[in-house]
């Protein structure tokens, strides 16, 4: 059905298996990645990772703030497309392979891996700067733009604008703009956002959306370079107050259709998934709490996709140590008019352990072609649980050992 990839914390490497559905059962033939490189747990974590027409990029951070081990490594899949125009046929030709790995003590100990069009990004955070990547090709840039715990967007390989994380200062809100075209890589220009604290970023169309202390900002992209620091216009929206009348905030936005989603949270109040119209002349958020939400659990960074039936879902964690965890549903567009302003929670799905470390250990989603299945890690069971989407239950549950946490996948029914 698909080829997927996971992350096994527990010995900072990767495993690959294939998933096949056997009648009413689904098999997975788990194997370690060929040629992954010695990376220790005790001085490595495996960060994000992304997938570009059948190549797959994983950052590596090491524990010694980039001066001992980091960089990122280029696994080719294995798996080929054939299209056909109308479809395409996959081909599980060879087995998944390291080809390969930047890893060394000059590449600023990356948090984050982003992919945007059919390039990837790595936030070199230690370098105060961001590394193109063309995975098609293997040939990569790198820019100058954001510092300390960089996020960023970049839109059609033109226009990237990348964060600082301070919270004071100079730099507090700082935002570069990177010209991806230019011979020069240094920002042609800077803004501040009202707050500092940023700590996500986005594209949706032709606009960037930013995650600092209080709500979200954001901007229309410069593709003509033509703003500078004092004209550039710079929008809020609030993401409501909680109790003590603190300012919700996020971390990380997901583009999906015309709109951005993200968790909104707060130390006080209950956590809420918002809706941004994000493409409207006007966007405005859509909340939709979560009451019914035990004390000490937490949202994960919501995931959305199309199910069978053209369907829109959101899919979010609740996590929470030694608590019962469970996959969150939300319907997107329940009265079919592609606006998500009537997104509503629809059910809970109960699943596996997390296994919370700081940022690290917790669960995973991948969706299958199919529209029908997903995959779900569970890093405090060793778990993978394969998820019906259309009953929206957990169908079968696979022991892989191990700490398995992030999770992708490539490749379709051949």
């Amino acid at each position: 059905m698909t080829r997927l990839f996971w992350q096994d914390r527990d010995g900072a490497t990767m495993y690959v298996a294939d998933l096949v559905q056997n009648g009413v059962t689904f098999e997975v033939d788990q194997a370690r990645i060929k040629e992954f490189p010695p990376v220790s747990p005790e001085e490595n974590d495996l960060v994000q990772m992304v997938v570009v027409r059948g190549q797959l990029v994983v950052g590596v951070r090491d524990h010694e703030n980039g001066e001992r081990h980091s960089g990122w490594l280029e696994i080719n899949t294995g798996v080929e497309e054939e299209d056909h125009g109308d479809h395409s046929h996959w081909h599980y030709s060879s087995d998944a392979t390291v080809t390969s790995a930047k890893l060394d003590t000059q590449q600023g100990n990356p948090a984050h891996v982003y992919r945007y069009g059919n390039s990837v990004y790595i936030a070199n955070d230690k370098n105060n700067g961001f590394t193109q990547i063309n995975p098609l090709n293997g040939s990569s840039r790198f820019f100058t733009g954001g510092g300390g715990h960089i996020t960023m967007a970049a839109v059609n390989d033109r226009i990237a604008y990348s964060t600082w994380i301070d919270r004071n200062g100079d730099n507090k809100g700082r935002v570069d703009v990177v010209n991806l075209r230019n011979q020069k890589t240094e920002p042609a220009y800077s803004f501040n956002l009202p707050f500092g604290g940023i700590h996500g970023a986005g594209a949706c169309g032709n606009r960037v959306y930013f995650a600092p202390a209080h709500g979200v900002c954001w901007v229309n992209c410069d593709f003509d370079f033509a703003e500078t620091a004092d004209t550039v216009k710079i929008n809020h929206l609030s993401l409501d107050e909680d109790p003590t009348g603190t300012d919700y905030r996020t971390g990380a936005f997901t583009s999906f259709r015309d709109h951005m989603l993200c968790i909104a949270s707060s130390k006080s109040g209950k956590p809420a998934l918002c809706v941004i119209n994000a493409t409207a002349p006007n966007p405005e958020v859509t909340r939709i709490p979560c009451d019914n939400f035990d004390e000490g659990m937490k949202l994960s960074t919501v995931k959305a996709t199309t199910v069978s039936g053209n369907k829109n879902f959101a899919f979010a964690f609740a996590e929470g140590a030694g608590l019962a965890e469970k996959l969150l549903v939300f319907e997107l567009d329940p009265n079919g008019d592609r606006n998500f302003s009537d997104a509503k929670l629809v059910n809970a799905i109960e699943v596996g352990a997390s296994k919370l470390e700081g940022h690290f250990g917790h669960h995973g989603i991948a969706f299958v072609g199919d529209g029908k299945t997903a995959v779900v890690s569970n890093p405090g069971d060793g778990t993978l649980s394969v998820i019906d989407l259309v009953h929206q239950k957990v169908h079968q549950t696979i022991e892989v050992g191990g700490q398995p946490t992030h999770i992708t996948n490539y490749g379709e029914a051949m």
